[in-house]
């Protein structure tokens, strides 16, 4: 789960910033978040570090677990539909009303997809694939 992790990594650190509309890529081995016009780059070693500052934190406070919907939830689900469907490389446009998401499968294969604020809730809930609201190429051999 290699997309799942990194991206509830990320979605923690802009939940902690209250950054809510951004676009997340990766291309190579690390993943780069624009907010606004700012380049923000996560590697791996980034990922890791910020990943166990966070489990120190949540072993230190006695807090209410987080919400199932928060956007780090959301975003993991959508990092685990992107393991699942073996994702190389992938592009998503995030707002409050939706997210596109635009990828590369380890096959070669592009596809765009826009998920709605529902769809989104449920991947961060479930960590099931949705069919999208909106295809632009759709699978032939239901992969979705």
């Amino acid at each position: 789960m290699v997309h799942a992790n990194a991206l509830r990594v990320i979605g923690q650190t802009l939940e902690k910033a209250r950054v809510t509309t951004f676009k997340l890529e990766k291309h190579t081995g690390s993943y780069q978040l624009w907010i606004a016009k700012r380049l923000f780059s996560f590697g791996p070693g980034d990922i890791l570090r910020l990943d166990a500052k966070a489990q120190k934190r949540r072993r230190s406070h006695s807090t209410a677990p987080r919400p199932p919907a928060s956007l780090s939830q959301q975003l993991r689900g959508l990092g685990g539909y992107l393991d699942r469907i073996h994702v190389n490389s992938f592009c998503v446009e995030w707002t409050a009303g939706s997210a596109l998401l635009e990828y590369e499968r380890v096959s070669g294969e592009r596809n765009l997809k826009t998920f709605t604020p529902e769809e989104l809730q449920h991947l961060g809930l479930h960590g099931t694939s949705l069919r999208s609201s909106h295809y632009l190429f759709p699978r032939l051999d239901g992969d979705f």
